[in-house]
């Protein structure tokens, strides 16, 4: 399918599913205590789920090992692999009903099979009502407390943030003034952003440290394996007018202005440079809906999210606000956690070049980007929802 007009049906299906409700099983721990909502797609009489979201809020951990998916949790183990109809739980096999499909790093696995995996730790409510899981207690640092049905602390914490600095390698990205490369400006920002996030004790993952191409899909895909509780995706804007400049964010939801479509063509459009775009050719209706849902629950807090960045990058560097909007990015499809993209100024404009061409103004977004994330920080874990 020729680039353009994937580009024009990729936009007329982003209009058309605008008002597509997100399909979820209510997910609680033991008590019935909500822990969110559990997307799932159907597969004829079966229902595929996200594995990454079971294993996150039931506190479990899970691994890559030799292309299997390994997943820890309290006195046993369970492994699962792409494409294999088998199982094992402890010493025994299991037959699932749908082999296992993979998006963005995730396993999708069938929900029926889910007390033939988990037999110990997942009920299902008749008529899938709701998924039940016994989540693990956070470890007890302090041994004076140990025993104490109070030192064991259910609430919610933001530990780890996905920095994903946009373009790299034989991707250049946007060029502008003064011989600036937008590769390289979102490298540096995002390296900045995580000796901060470091220094506030919070866990910095980069989808890149260095000058070298990643594709969108390995992005989200590093964001949910690394169990990321939020995902920025740093970018520079450019234009043919040179008087547009500022800052804007996007969140992941169908576009609904011209200005939103042309941002995502733009940054979808380095598919190009990748191995094959086969992948983003297969975005049907129905794909589209799936790489979506995992999103959705996320939606609201996203936005949240965008509106911060920008509100404390222009009143801290001095940048112009250009507000939020929101877009099919491919780089947020997928991303089980609030997920944002910042332009973060025009390189085509010399007001915003000077800032984006400095190492004080790209020291001072990083510091804004920070501020964000610790005002979203305080808010979620404050939220009786987490």
């Amino acid at each position: 399918m020729p680039r353009k007009l994937f580009g024009l049906l990729l936009t007329f299906l982003l209009a058309a599913t605008t008002a597509w409700p997100a399909q979820g099983i209510p997910l609680t721990d033991g008590a019935g205590a909500a822990l969110g909502n559990l997307p799932f797609v159907a597969r004829g009489d079966e229902r595929q789920v996200p594995l990454a979201m079971l294993v996150r809020a039931a506190g479990w951990s899970a691994e890559q090992q030799d292309g299997r998916q390994v997943i820890a949790l309290p006195g046993d183990t369970v492994t699962l692999r792409l494409g294999n109809a088998f199982g094992r739980a402890g010493n025994h096999f299991v037959q699932l009903r749908l082999a296992p499909e993979e998006w963005d790093g995730s396993l999708w696995i069938p929900l029926s099979n889910l007390r033939d995996l988990f037999p110990r730790d997942v009920e299902i409510l008749p008529e899938a009502r709701a998924v039940r899981v016994r989540v693990v207690p956070p470890a007890v640092t302090d041994t004076s407390q140990r025993g104490s049905a109070e030192a064991l602390p259910e609430q919610w914490v933001l530990r780890t943030v996905v920095v994903d600095p946009g373009h790299g390698g034989k991707d250049s990205g946007a060029r502008g003034l003064y011989n600036l490369l937008e590769k390289d400006i979102t490298l540096d920002i995002g390296r900045r952003l995580a000796r901060l996030l470091g220094q506030r004790g919070l866990n910095a993952e980069l989808t890149r440290s260095g000058d070298r191409f990643v594709s969108l899909q390995e992005r989200t895909r590093l964001a949910n394996e690394k169990q990321g509780d939020l995902l920025i995706s740093i970018h520079c804007n450019s234009s043919r007018r040179p008087e547009s400049r500022g800052v804007e964010a996007y969140f992941l939801k169908p576009a609904r202005t011209e200005r939103a479509i042309e941002a995502a063509m733009r940054e979808n459009d380095v598919v190009k440079l990748e191995n094959g775009d086969a992948q983003y050719q297969d975005l049907t209706q129905n794909n589209y809906i799936l790489l979506t849902m995992a999103t959705s629950q996320y939606m609201r807090d996203s936005e949240t999210w965008a509106a911060h960045t920008v509100r404390t990058t222009a009143t801290s560097v001095g940048l112009e606000s250009r507000g939020v909007d929101q877009a099919g990015f491919y780089v947020l499809m997928g991303a089980s956690m609030p997920a944002v993209l910042i332009e973060c100024g025009f390189l085509t404009n010399p007001d915003d070049a000077k800032v984006l061409g400095s190492e004080r103004g790209r020291q001072k977004i990083a510091e804004a980007l920070l501020e964000s994330i610790l005002r979203m920080k305080t808010g979620l874990e404050g939220s009786a929802s987490r």
